[in-house]
């Protein structure tokens, strides 16, 4: 009788393959945020100004720490290589140090107040508890954690209850309905950790990412609002909030947190010497063999950048797309010269692709152009500049755009009419193909 042979799944060494072909250990082109740790200081770069201003405000300031800039600009990777370089520059410190929780935060429409306290004060119990034995020698702790680590096995706790806890301050279990103990127990809890834990100079980093997920700054102003008096101003907590188009400065200037929240740092494209830098930092970091070359090197990925409107995180999305295209055709072997060759044809090729797909009016792209030729992003009560004779005749070829996703609209804090209309990255690589694939200024 035949023996079936079993086909075994490829181990994850197999799956690297790709990688290993080109010469390197993992993707180069990871859109995904660089994480606060000594690998990420190593591959942020064109940061150093920018990062003596964010620990600037962190240690020098009890208020909120802001951050702004574009979509896809970094925001986060700065952020959580600050905070991990004010973290190794503060130990030694005792209670005065900056200890950096490393995941951030995100604020959602579904979340109250008292949803996102409790994923704040969990996430902050579930750090000390996983670096006890550091944290302990460190800031001199003398606190119990049994009775945090009780709280947060509990199920009804981890499945988001504010009314059913079970477990007394010594950490032993007892029905919440004879103890009369609930959510606050655990915050109070917390709080007195946070006040062992540090002086009023140390603290635990926290990090609100992608404030602009909540549509409005109306709705993002009122979710800091009811933050601002608890969370905003607990013992032991620093909090750095970021966001993009314009939400961070727009709530910033409300009058309830005007006084809590700082003015935010401008985050802008990185500069032609500085991508140069960040391609060679990871190359560097990465490659198995000295004589190892990147998919994509510092001349095209400095391209694709000016072509996509120098969004960072879409130009390595594309840059890891071509390296992807380059394995599948066999094509890894080749030197520098020729894959800057093919990566110009292959970037010319998707842009034809995706001009075949869309079905777009000639009035809707004369405004495209001219939307690019702003910038990339307009305001519709800015219409006549446009040739048009309201908004509302603009809107309409507005949604065209927007039905082909070339472009994307904000709506107003009031009227829900749309505030701003942006290009998105299938946009820029239209641009390129229609502007005849002419290089813009690199």
């Amino acid at each position: 009788m035949q023996t079936e042979l079993i086909a075994m799944p490829p181990s994850f060494e197999e799956l690297l393959s790709m990688w290993k072909d080109f010469g390197f250990t993992k993707n180069l082109y990871d859109t995904h945020p660089i994480s606060g740790n000594a690998r990420g200081e190593r591959l942020l770069v064109g940061r150093d100004k920018e990062l003596k201003g964010l620990k600037n405000r962190i240690t020098g300031f009890k208020t909120v720490t802001t951050i702004e800039g574009p979509n896809g600009v970094g925001k986060t990777s700065f952020v959580m290589v600050g905070g991990f370089q004010l973290e190794n520059q503060s130990k030694g410190m005792g209670k005065s140090s900056i200890l950096l929780l490393p995941e951030p935060f995100q604020l959602t429409l579904e979340d109250s107040a008292l949803d996102f306290k409790r994923k704040v004060y969990a996430a902050i119990a579930s750090h000390f508890i996983e670096n006890e034995k550091t944290l302990r020698s460190q800031l001199d702790l003398q606190f119990g954690l049994s009775p945090l680590e009780a709280w947060l096995e509990n199920p009804i706790f981890l499945n988001g209850s504010a009314s059913a806890a079970g477990f007394s301050l010594g950490g032993g279990k007892a029905a919440n309905e004879s103890s009369g103990f609930d959510l606050h127990g655990f915050f109070a809890l917390v709080d007195r950790l946070l006040k062992s834990a540090f002086d009023d100079e140390g603290g635990i980093l926290c990090v609100v990412d992608n404030l602009e997920i909540l549509n409005t700054s109306q709705v993002a102003r009122q979710r800091l609002e009811e933050l601002r008096d608890d969370l905003f101003a607990k013992h032991g907590i620093k909090w750095v909030v970021c966001g993009a188009r314009g939400i961070v400065r727009s709530v910033a200037s409300s009058q309830r947190l005007q006084g809590r929240l700082q003015e935010p740092i401008e985050i802008t494209p990185l500069s032609a010497d500085a991508i140069q830098d960040l391609v060679q930092t990871r190359v560097r970091e990465f490659r198995l063999r000295d004589d190892a070359i990147p998919p994509v090197g510092p001349r095209s990925f400095n391209h694709a950048f000016h072509v996509l409107n120098e969004n960072l995180r879409d130009t390595l999305k594309f840059c890891g797309d071509f390296s992807l295209w380059l394995s599948d055709s066999n094509q890894a072997n080749h030197d520098e010269e020729i894959l800057d060759e093919l990566f110009e044809i292959w970037l010319a090729d998707q842009s034809e692709a995706y001009m075949a797909a869309v079905n777009v009016p000639p009035r809707a792209w004369k405004l495209f152009d001219d939307i690019c030729e702003q910038g990339g992003s307009i305001s519709p009560s800015d219409h006549e500049e446009f040739g048009f004779n309201s908004s509302q005749n603009m809107r309409g070829q507005v949604q065209k755009l927007e039905q082909a996703d070339l472009v994307v609209s904000e709506l107003s804090d009031t009227d829900h009419r749309r505030k701003t209309v942006s290009v998105v990255a299938k946009g820029w690589l239209l641009r390129h193909h229609r502007s005849g694939y002419v290089k813009r200024e690199e």
